[in-house]
């Protein structure tokens, strides 16, 4: 049964209703609480709602909620109010930006629509247009078309007129040299200037017609023009005008006249960059010309005025040729001094090891040398690109040699004949073909593979009868044993005998190759008696 049902429980409900508004009446009593007061009575206040609505089970869950929301605003009223009041300023402020963004849209789509109303009435207009004149000209196409040739002709003939009645005069440096009909015949006699210039006064000459030649428009009814020939012929002869440019004076000598000072300067930089040009390791210290040199301004002809590449020439080698004589000699000299770092090469040497199982002639690799390197720097002089004197400013070993180290037999040489016994001609091998018939035809030896490089060893003593390539056999060795044996040794690499030479039983006579018609490394090794081949191994 409920706690509040029966007289007991209206009781019950009555006290807690008073309770509750005895409460609320003190809650609005309260005024100027700060923060922490407010936190710690909302604590409070919801600890003992739940205390109260645990004893008051009638209470559905919305009323519980809502008194715990009211006991949350009252706590907390100037946060509450001034979140609520935020959101709907918010809101309100959203909603009406909305409502002003979509009347633009709708006005932006009017004014389109407007546009393209009007602009569509327009394209109309200008069709409606064309298409009458279109039918005029189809009416009167005979009219208009006398109309237009009469306008080109009547404009052909203002030209010709206008172009008789016009021409260019041309001066140098104020000089009037004549009249030409157009500029442009001015300007392609420049181009080809520079050749008839240099014939006719001896000297490399060149013109700039931008900075040389003014122009000055002249009409008249019979102005006395000049061709392209004439042009030349005129400034050809020019060579007696004497003209201000710039001389490189060479101790107390004007050597070379250039048209400017930056020409001159220009000259003297590009003959200097040839011996400072850029190098790896190469730093410049210093770079001087070993003469007095100074550039001033003189009044020459024009036709003492050279040539950039002419002047550069002479410069560095005393004459304008191509190829100098022996007895020129370059009027300027280039000092420099450079530090230069370098690497040299330290040779390794070799160590031996004497070994009983070699013969004394023989040696044999253990592990291969390597040269060291030292880095060098030093401070290195030159005149005109040449070294004159080297000073070692500090050397600096980068890495040291190592000695090749190599066995080297003491083992006493045999005789160099037969003995009668052969031995294998490899220390190391693998069998991949023997003697007989293979592949349909006669194998006369048998294959001993081993790779490329291994030593061969004479089978037995004897004589060399035949050292060089032989056909399928490629690079070939016989040997000659005496008692009518031979021995061949064929695929060789490289061979270390010549025909003639006497040697010994297992003297190393050529290494391990391909050449010939083989498959891979390996050596044919034959046994011959009285020219006929034998199973080698019944002999081994």
């Amino acid at each position: 049964m409920s706690e509040f049902s029966g007289a007991a429980g209206a009781e019950k409900l009555t006290a807690y209703e008073a309770k509750k508004a005895l409460l609320s009446h003190k809650r609005r009593e309260r005024v100027k609480e700060g923060f922490l007061h407010r936190t710690y009575r909302l604590i409070k206040e919801l600890t003992g709602l739940n205390r109260e609505l645990a004893s008051a089970p009638l209470i559905s869950d919305e009323q519980k909620r809502e008194e715990r929301m009211r006991i949350v605003r009252d706590c907390w009223a100037p946060v509450y109010g001034g979140l609520t009041g935020f959101i709907d300023s918010a809101w309100s402020y959203i909603t009406e930006l909305g409502a002003d963004a979509w009347d633009l849209v709708l006005m932006a789509a009017e004014a389109i629509v407007t546009a393209l109303y009007y602009g569509r009435s327009a394209l109309i207009w200008i069709l409606d247009v064309f298409y009458d004149i279109r039918l005029i000209a189809e009416e009167k196409k005979e009219k208009l078309f006398q109309i237009f040739a009469g306008l080109v002709c009547a404009g052909a003939v203002g030209a010709v007129v206008v172009s008789s009645l016009t021409g260019y005069e041309y001066s140098y440096y104020g000089r009037t040299l004549g009249i030409a009909r157009d500029r442009n015949d001015v300007y392609q006699t420049i181009s080809v200037l520079g050749d008839r210039l240099s014939e006719a006064t001896g000297a490399n000459v060149s013109l700039d017609v931008e900075r040389d030649i003014e122009f000055r428009r002249v009409f008249g009814l019979h102005l006395d023009t000049q061709s392209k020939d004439d042009i030349l012929s005129t400034l050809t002869y020019m060579k007696d005008i004497q003209v201000k440019a710039f001389a490189i004076n060479i101790d107390g000598e004007d050597t070379v006249i250039m048209e400017d000072e930056a020409a001159a300067r220009a000259l003297l930089q590009s003959v200097m960059s040839d011996y400072t040009a850029a190098a790896s390791g190469v730093e410049y210290q210093d770079a001087h010309f070993e003469e007095g040199i100074t550039i001033s301004e003189v009044n020459v002809l024009l036709g003492d005025i050279w040539n950039a590449d002419s002047a550069r020439r002479y410069l560095e080698t005393g004459s304008t040729k191509q190829t100098p004589a022996a007895t020129d000699k370059p009027k300027l000299t280039v000092a420099t001094t450079e530090l230069a770092t370098y690497y040299e090469e330290i040779p390794y040497g070799t160590r031996y090891i004497d070994n009983a199982g070699l013969y004394l002639d023989e040696t044999e690799l253990i592990s291969e040398g390597k040269n060291g390197e030292t880095q060098y720097v030093a401070r290195i002089e030159r005149i005109n690109g040449e070294e004159v004197s080297r000073t070692i400013v500090s050397s600096t070993r980068v890495s040291s040699p190592v000695d090749e180290i190599m066995y080297r037999g003491t083992k006493p040489l045999p005789a160099r004949e037969g003995t009668g016994v052969f031995d294998y001609p490899l220390r190391s091998y693998t069998i991949t073909s023997r003697f007989g018939m293979r592949w349909g035809s006669m194998h006369t030896g048998v294959d001993l593979a081993a790779p490329m490089g291994t030593k061969i060893y004479a089978a037995d003593g004897g004589v060399v009868t035949y050292a060089g390539s032989k056909g399928t056999y490629g690079l070939l060795v016989i040997i000659d044993h005496g008692s009518l044996y031979e021995t061949y040794y064929a695929h060789c690499s490289q061979l270390l005998v010549s025909v003639g030479d006497q040697v010994y039983k297992g003297q190393n006579i050529a290494l391990v190759g391909s050449t010939g018609q083989s498959t891979g490394p390996h050596c044919h090794f034959e046994v011959r008696y009285k020219n006929e081949p034998h199973n080698p191994l019944d002999f081994l």
